[in-house]
Formats: C-alpha cells, sequence, structure tokens
C-alpha cells in the first residue's frame, strides 16, 4: 500500500507540472495580429484619359504639345484649346492614342493657332466622345496660360477647323533662314495631296508675311479631315523644322 501512494503521488506531481508547463506556454505565446488575414484594399480605379502635359497652370507656347494615356473607344482623342471660361475655341482637333478601350495607350499631338496679342488664361480640354450620341465623356479640364510668343512660322489663313478648296490661300508670318518655308497640304490619312515652296517678304531674323495659293487633289465627292502646314529647313542638316500645322476640313 505505501509502494502504491508513492505511485500515485509521483503521477499527481508529473500531471501538474505538464499542466503548468502548458499554462505558461500559452501566455508566453504573442497573441495573432487580428489584420494579418485581412484583404487588401482594392486599387483606384484609373481614369479613363490622363494628361500628363501640360501641367497645370503652366505657361505654354504656340504650337502646345499635349501627351497624356488614354482608354477609349477607337482610340479617338479629341484636344480644345479655350479661354478659360470657354466663350472662344483656339482651336480643336483628334489624335488617336496607341491603343483603344478595354486596352490603354499613350497619345501625343500638337494644337496650332495665331497666339494670342498677350499671355491669356485659358485651358486645355481633352476628352472623348459618346460613341452613342457623340456627348463629351471622360473630360479632363487642365488650367494653362497662353503665351504670346509668335513661333517661327505662324499659319494665319485657314483658320483652325475651318473648310477649304483647292487652291486654298494659305497666309501668315515666317522668321526662317533665307526666308524659304515649304506649305503642304495633307488629307485624312496623312498623305500629302498638295505642296508649295515659297518665300517670305524677309528672312530671320526680322521675319515677314507670306500668302501663296496651294493647290490639291481630293478624290470623291465628300469632304474629309485634313490638315494645311508649313514648316522649314534647318540649314545644318536640312530637317524639317518650325513645323506650324492647322487642321481643316477639305472639300472636293
Amino acid at each position: 500500500m505505501g509502494r502504491a501512494r508513492l505511485l500515485a503521488a509521483m503521477f499527481m506531481v508529473s500531471v501538474g507540472s505538464v499542466m503548468f508547463l502548458t499554462a505558461c506556454n500559452k501566455a508566453e505565446a504573442p497573441e495573432k495580429d487580428a489584420t494579418a488575414t485581412a484583404w487588401p484594399a482594392p486599387a483606384a480605379t484609373q481614369a479613363a484619359i490622363s494628361v500628363s502635359a501640360p501641367r497645370s497652370g503652366a505657361e505654354v507656347t504656340v504650337p502646345i504639345t499635349v501627351k497624356g494615356a488614354a482608354s477609349v473607344f477607337e482610340g479617338t482623342v479629341l484636344i480644345a484649346v479655350e479661354s478659360a471660361d470657354g466663350s472662344k475655341t483656339f482651336c480643336k482637333t483628334f489624335t488617336t492614342a496607341a491603343e483603344g478601350a478595354p486596352g490603354r495607350g499613350s497619345f501625343e499631338a500638337q494644337i496650332a493657332f495665331p497666339p494670342p496679342s498677350s499671355s491669356t488664361d485659358g485651358r486645355v480640354r481633352v476628352f472623348s466622345e459618346s460613341p452613342k450620341d457623340g456627348s463629351v465623356q471622360n473630360l479632363v479640364s487642365v488650367p494653362v496660360v497662353i503665351s504670346s510668343e509668335q513661333p517661327a512660322i505662324v499659319i494665319e489663313s485657314p483658320l483652325c477647323n475651318a473648310e477649304v478648296k483647292s487652291p486654298v490661300t494659305v497666309k501668315g508670318t515666317a522668321s526662317v533662314f533665307e526666308a524659304a518655308l515649304v506649305v503642304v497640304v495633307k488629307n485624312s490619312s496623312g498623305e500629302e495631296i498638295g505642296r508649295s515652296n515659297i518665300l517670305a517678304s524677309e528672312a530671320a531674323p526680322v521675319g515677314g508675311t507670306f500668302s501663296e495659293e496651294v493647290s490639291f487633289s481630293l478624290p470623291g465627292v465628300g469632304t474629309q479631315n485634313g490638315t494645311i502646314g508649313a514648316y522649314s529647313s534647318s540649314p545644318r542638316d536640312g530637317s524639317i523644322i518650325n513645323v506650324f500645322s492647322v487642321p481643316v476640313t477639305l472639300a472636293p
């Protein structure tokens, strides 16, 4: 009986020790972080159009370069430069992003018009149009200051978005090497359909005026989008410089 009691006592001591150590381990174990298994917050939805240039509040010179990225129907991005209150549109054009929706592609375009006589508050509006009803969608409006600085070549006529027929009279100012410049007419595919090599009344650095009738050939009977541009050649390497191009509607 004495031996049995001794073994029972030893068993109880062993059980008590195990329970004590288990309790200690539970007390020392760190609590699990309640947020460790939480789902990450959903990413913010990216805007259909983003504009990287010009920056808000920047002073811009004509021609104005507009850059960004878009995910819009057929990749078509419209750009308009307006007065700050929207009462005047200096020019409106369009470009095509590198990829259409549902993809996303970059875009870059230049928009040109005769600069104002003094620096003017304005805005650059970049947007798409609804394929259903043509309403404005995905609008991004960037406030800017439009500089009065004159580029080397300015086409004063025809104005942006004017409808023109062949021959079209192109007028403007130029301050270029040896007064030499080229005027070109391009169709909606960007193909050259008319060209004239002309001289301004004076060469750089003074500069002068020019006026020239340019004939072009437009196949078909309907109107189409096109551009009338002017440029000069670099005296160093003959490369094209001082490009100024305005969007127009070409009529047969």
